[in-house]
């Protein structure tokens, strides 16, 4: 009778729980933030006007390199 009544207990547990986590949901599973495109811009030595002037209208420097005696750069921004 005494190991009824404890698997009783133990199911009625069970159930309780599964009920309780089933109303539970976290936030990172709700929201889902939209992914960002980037639009992408290329082009050899730049006076730091021209930068200043890129960077103005939201443009960041992603990569500088040198090709041949250039400097080369690759710009990129939100679409």
């Amino acid at each position: 009778m005494k190991n009824r009544l404890q698997l009783l207990f133990i199911g009625v547990a069970i159930i309780v729980a599964f009920l309780v986590g089933r109303s539970i949901t976290a936030d990172a599973q709700e929201k889902a933030e939209p992914r960002v495109t980037w639009e992408y811009m290329d082009g050899a030595n730049f006076t730091a006007e021209q930068l200043n002037t890129l960077g103005a209208e939201g443009w960041e420097l992603c990569v500088l390199t040198t090709y041949s005696r250039d400097l080369y750069f690759i710009l990129k921004r939100p679409k």
